[in-house]
This record gives structure tokens, C-alpha cells and sequence, in this order.
């Protein structure tokens, strides 16, 4: 029998990832460790604790097919996500190699949560932070996939899409909400 990631006290646990979500999309390229829970598959488990706490059967969302082996599909359906193929969709969970445009998970201005495993949260290009939930700009360097410097780069000179982009690596995750200002230096 094989049991799926959970978190040790569901409710408690499940309120704090929640709390911890929102403190690193309130505040923009904030590190926040998040729950320690087995991974599900290949992801991370901060990946899987945003998954658990941000998916549902009534939430669709959608996976990259790098991180859909077989332990990854167990689990999902053990925990009852409800996975679709639609790439408009409210989560999205991505690999860092991907190589496809971020625009095609909010073709029609929907509200999108792109959740992307990269290799590490610092050791990257330089971006420069500024918008509405920052006091004062903050320089962050996560190592991104060049598809989404590509993406934060065009954003810059368009109006801005409602994508909120989460990067999760081990335990930790970082957010760049849709309203922040990027400049990738």
C-alpha cells in the first residue's frame, strides 16, 4: 500500500502553507520555507505543499508532462486533483526546463498561478522588483528557464497579463505576483 504526501496535521498545516503562500505573493521575492511533507513524483515539496493547498476536484490545473511519471499520477489522484490538458487554466505546475510561452496559460486574460520548479532561488540574472506590495525595489536572482526570462522581459514593454508566477525549489518557494514590476538586468 502506498500512502500520499499529506500534510502531518492536514488543518493546521494546510492553514499555515496557505498563510506562507500569500506571505511571499504579498511580498515579492520573499523566500518562505513551507511545510516539510514527502514529495509527490518528481516534484519538490514545496511544489507538492502548493499543489495540496492551492488544488482541489473543483480546481483544475495543469502539468507539465516531465513531471508526470507514474508516482506523480498516483498521488494525484489518491489526493483527488482535478487534472486537465487545457493549458488555460487556473495552476499550472511547470518543470525548469520547459521551453514553451507563458502567455499560452491566460490566452484569454484569466487568472493564472504558473507554479515552475527551477534549480535554485538565487544564482540567477538579477531582476529588479518594484510595484504596489513593495515599500522600496528589492533585487532578487532565482535561476530561471529562459523561457521565463524571455516572458518577464516582453511583459515589461505589454500590458501586463494576469499570470502570478510561484518558483519552488526543495522546500522554499518565491512569488512574483501579475501587479509586480520586473526588470531582468
Amino acid at each position: 500500500m502506498t500512502l500520499v504526501a499529506s500534510f502531518s496535521h492536514a488543518f493546521g498545516d494546510s492553514q499555515r502553507a496557505f498563510r506562507l503562500i500569500l506571505k511571499a505573493i504579498s511580498e515579492p521575492g520573499s523566500k518562505v520555507a513551507l511545510p516539510q511533507l514527502p514529495a509527490w513524483g518528481n516534484a519538490s515539496p514545496a511544489a507538492t505543499a502548493v499543489l495540496m493547498t492551492l488544488v482541489d476536484r473543483k480546481t483544475p490545473f495543469w502539468l507539465d508532462s516531465s513531471l508526470s511519471d507514474e508516482a506523480m499520477l498516483a498521488d494525484l489522484q489518491r489526493y483527488g486533483a482535478n487534472m486537465t490538458a487545457d493549458m488555460a487554466t487556473p495552476v499550472a505546475l511547470l518543470h525548469g526546463a520547459f521551453d514553451m510561452a507563458i502567455e499560452q496559460f491566460a490566452p484569454d486574460d484569466s487568472r493564472t498561478t504558473v507554479v515552475i520548479e527551477v534549480p535554485a532561488l538565487s544564482g540567477g540574472l538579477t531582476l529588479r522588483l518594484s510595484g504596489p506590495e513593495l515599500r522600496e525595489p528589492r533585487a532578487i536572482a532565482p535561476r530561471l528557464p529562459s523561457a521565463v526570462l524571455r516572458y518577464l522581459r516582453e511583459r515589461a514593454h505589454s500590458s501586463l497579463q494576469p499570470i502570478d508566477l510561484i518558483f519552488t525549489c526543495g522546500d522554499r518557494m518565491m512569488a512574483l505576483p501579475h501587479t509586480t514590476n520586473v526588470v531582468v538586468c
